[in-house]
């Protein structure tokens, strides 16, 4: 597919504008969630009243429950699809991504005295290829193995400002480090799991993560390769998607059954506008922009666990540390006790 000389400069100018907005990841993230936001406005309240609220309560006097999502369109369950959706849009910085996929298995924290929900975390199928965890393995591990035996952690969001007075994303994390995860996935999809795996939350943007402090749970074992370019979002994506096909005689410029397919097209319409493109200086000025939206993504530190470890062992665990955050910040007059949530107008802490 080739473009004429005007579409070829509408479309990279599409390109150029909506990346020259963006100087670090963490414009990306704030302008895609602020745009969410906005526009699912009358939807989006509900959940924080399930949240947890009780902020003069000690860690060791918590009760800890894991709850499997019910994900049926029509559930009873207090435990259900909508509540896991909006608790994680109500917290999250990143902008949620609902239709993902492959496996996916999903959690809802519960401290069960109060009836409150403490995080949401979501499961699916590893990544095909990990440069850290081949590296750890000194190969590439066959296919089978990986949809066999490992499992990621993609979302592991705890409700605010739970994380930050009780170190709730360790708990989370510890949680699915468990045989509890193990156990449930193994009996839904038949596999054996030996291994979790996630990354860091803020790539390189620190040098350390909450994650390592969780050894001997969870370790770090290198850092992942970054070399693609955030994603158009929304209707900036969806509207280029049918301008794109409408010059492609109708055609999908990616197959609909190719995985990863807005990644795949969006690759697809960068190497049209470039073989397309005659006027060297737009040309350049295209490619300065694709490399510069290149470098927004961040190397992430990868981590991973061996299963085997008890749910009521990890809970422990996670106590002394809570109680030690806990007290600190008591002592200190710094406890939280707002609920922070994403809503139009909010300007929160960005990445968490």
């Amino acid at each position: 597919m080739i473009l004429s000389e005007e579409d070829a400069i509408y479309a990279a100018d599409k390109f150029i504008n909506y990346y020259s907005q963006f100087n670090r990841i963490d414009d990306y993230l704030r302008f895609v969630k602020k745009d969410r936001i906005f526009s699912r406005q009358g939807s989006l309240f509900g959940a924080e009243t399930e949240m947890f609220d009780s902020f003069d309560m000690h860690p060791n006097d918590m009760n800890i429950c894991v709850h499997i999502v019910d994900t049926e369109p029509k559930s009873s369950s207090r435990f259900n699809q909508w509540l896991y959706s909006e608790t994680l849009n109500l917290t999250a910085s990143n902008a949620v991504e609902e239709a993902i996929p492959g496996r996916t298995h999903k959690w809802i924290i519960e401290e069960t005295t109060t009836k409150k929900v403490l995080g949401v975390v979501r499961f699916g199928s590893p990544t095909i290829n990990s440069k850290p965890r081949n590296d750890y393995f000194g190969k590439v591990l066959p296919l089978d193995v990986i949809n066999n035996q490992f499992v990621m952690g993609f979302n592991i969001v705890p409700v605010q400002p739970f994380g930050y007075n009780y170190l709730g994303r360790k708990l989370l994390a510890l949680l699915a480090c468990s045989n509890e995860l193990k156990n449930q996935f193994d009996k839904k999809y038949g596999t054996d799991l030996k291994y979790f795996e996630t990354t860091s939350l803020y790539g390189t943007t620190k040098g350390m993560s909450m994650y390592d402090g969780l050894k001997p749970y969870l370790r770090h074992i290198g850092d992942t390769e970054s070399n693609f370019l955030p994603l158009f979002h929304d209707d900036e994506f969806r509207d280029f998607f049918w301008w794109f096909n409408e010059r492609n005689g109708g055609e999908r410029l990616v197959s609909a059954d190719k995985s990863s397919k807005k990644l795949k097209i969006q690759q697809k319409m960068i190497a049209i506008i470039r073989k397309s493109l005659n006027d060297q200086h737009k040309l350049n000025e295209f490619n300065s922009i694709i490399e510069k939206a290149k470098n927004l993504t961040e190397k992430k530190r990868y981590y991973l666990s061996k299963f085997g470890h008890n749910v009521d062992q990890v809970i422990e665990w996670w106590k002394k540390k809570a109680s030690l955050r806990y007290e600190k910040l008591v002592s200190e007059n710094r406890i939280r006790t707002k609920l922070e949530i994403w809503e139009p107008g909010s300007d929160l802490e960005i990445i968490r």
